[in-house]
């Protein structure tokens, strides 16, 4: 489990500052020339880090990681290429199934036929793109710098003065995010990292940069010996004022532990508005297990701006049900969400971990789905389910709770028609029992209740042999059934308890 540590170079002198931007505008031509060679040919990966630690006068080491993440730069856009043509194809069929249906209907609206024709238009030229880029084994160019920045270059100002004024802010920021950048990986042979090694002096953390200027000493050394600069590191952390202790994650406490077993670690520099950011990504060690199945699982549903918690037993019944959530989670900027989000996912494990059991959670999948409707792109778009699932996961790794993923299909059906009216409660914790037997006890087969199976024989809509090969199918069309029952007294499925005796008995 991967984790990244914040910080900032603290006292960076001019005379440092021109060190630095030296070092990261070598870094990333190298990062640039590499990605451009290796477009064109194959060439001896040996002989090209020698000729761009030659140019530049740096360590080898940097050449051998700007070549590496070069190439999986290039790994990366191929795959995103080939994800977008399976994500289009998914998405042109889709709609065009719809669209058949809709004019096959016996009375078809021309204005949805007409918004149908024009999404397939777009689909199809999207899938087109990419069809066209996986064919010839390319993708679109890269732009170093971001593409957003280099658009920022052609817009003016009437102001002769004012547009002079603005290009000259737009070079200084095209320059950081095109030539702000120093990256080196972890050795576990040199242990931690050689190029930007980070250090623990007496009053404060320090980072040893490598140069690209040789120590005086012998000239024709088999192994030369670069010079090092210096600097103050501030980690991130938060003292509690008033018991001095530190809040939240103790990074400075994690990095200890990685300088003491000598693991590799990951520095990136970065130049943002004239500071320095520091990132050093880790391996955590997840702790030990601390939960036992003989205490239950706790099942998770998750939704837009809470999670619905359920203590399943051993023996498959509800012990205990909590919501864990924050109403502002929907409407919030994006850093207090991430702040909101760590804190519900520590309160979640934790609940978890006060009752012994351990987590199912749903293995929820949004990105590079089929289409989905206006309304489901509504509710997530302000919320990112996966961020939320991620801090959960991360949370029970460090905590020692026990986690498991299931499948989410048809939970809130089950939840809703067999375990909300048994005990009283919302669909969403009803769903929560059906993940956490899903997932801690392995229930993969929930039966349908008598009541509701005679209901369907009635109906003449109830098949014993499709019951018998899979129920999802049943669960699925007594869905369908209710529904339409419900939609007959111009009710909806949310009003499914009210109306519950009174459909069965009739």
């Amino acid at each position: 489990m991967k984790t990244t540590i914040f910080g900032v170079l603290l006292d960076v002198t001019p005379e440092q500052d021109t060190i630095l931007r030296r070092l990261m505008r070598k870094y990333g031509w190298m990062l640039r020339f590499a990605f451009n060679r290796l477009l064109k040919s194959l060439p001896n990966m040996g002989a090209l880090e020698r000729h761009l630690a030659s140019d530049t006068e740096l360590p080898l080491r940097y050449a051998k990681d700007a070549v590496q993440e070069a190439q999986d730069l290039i790994r990366a856009r191929h795959q995103a290429m080939q994800d977008g043509l399976k994500l289009w194809t998914q998405r042109v069929k889709k709609t065009r199934e719809r669209l058949t249906a809709l004019r096959a209907s016996s009375h078809p609206n021309a204005r949805r036929i007409a918004g149908q024709e024009r999404k397939l238009a777009h689909q199809a030229a999207c899938l087109a793109f990419y069809q066209q880029h996986v064919e010839a084994g390319t993708f679109p160019p890269v732009v170093f710098g971001t593409k957003k920045r280099w658009g920022d270059r052609f817009k003016t100002l009437d102001d002769p003065l004012a547009e002079q004024k603005r290009q000259q802010a737009w070079r200084e920021v095209w320059d950081e995010r095109r030539n702000g950048r120093l990256s080196a990986r972890g050795d576990r042979t040199k242990k931690g990292n050689p190029l930007l090694r980070v250090s623990e002096g007496p009053n404060h953390w320090m980072l040893d940069i490598s140069l690209d200027v040789l120590k005086p000493g012998k000239p024709n050394a088999k192994a030369p010996r670069y010079a090092k600069l210096a600097i103050p590191l501030y980690i991130a952390r938060k003292v509690s004022k008033k018991t001095g202790q530190v809040k939240g994650r103790d990074y400075e406490g994690l990095l200890r532990r990685v300088l003491a077993s000598g693991d590799p670690y990951q520095v990136e520099i970065l130049r943002r508005h004239g500071r320095y950011q520091v990132r050093i990504t880790v391996e955590e060690v997840p702790a030990p297990i601390q939960t036992d199945p003989r205490h239950g699982w706790v099942g998770v549903d998750t939704n837009s701006t809470f999670l619905a918690l359920c203590h399943v037993l051993p023996d498959g019944n509800a012990c205990a049900f909590a919501t864990m959530g924050d109403p502002r989670l929907f409407d919030v900027r994006s850093t207090q969400r991430d702040a909101l989000v760590g804190r519900l996912a520590v309160e979640t494990v934790q609940w978890a971990k006060d009752r012994g059991g351990g987590l199912v959670i749903e293995d929820l999948q949004f990105i590079h789905d089929r289409d989905v409707s206006a309304k489901f792109n509504r509710v997530t778009h302000q919320f990112n389910y996966r961020a939320l699932l991620t801090a959960v996961e991360r949370q029970a790794a460090r905590e020692g709770v026990a986690l498991r993923k299931v499948k989410p299909a048809y939970t809130s059906i089950i939840g809703r028609f067999k375990y909300q009216p048994q005990y009283g409660i919302s669909v969403h914790h009803a769903a929560a029992l059906v993940i956490g037997r899903r997932g801690g006890l392995k229930v993969w087969r929930e039966n349908v209740p008598k009541d509701l199976r005679q209901w369907m024989q009635a109906q003449d809509q109830w098949n014993d042999a499709t019951y018998r090969k899979t129920d999802w199918s049943a669960w699925n069309r007594l869905n369908r059934a209710l529904t339409a029952a419900l939609k007959k007294r111009q009710q909806y499925l949310t009003a499914w308890l009210g109306y519950r005796k009174r459909l069965l008995t009739e």
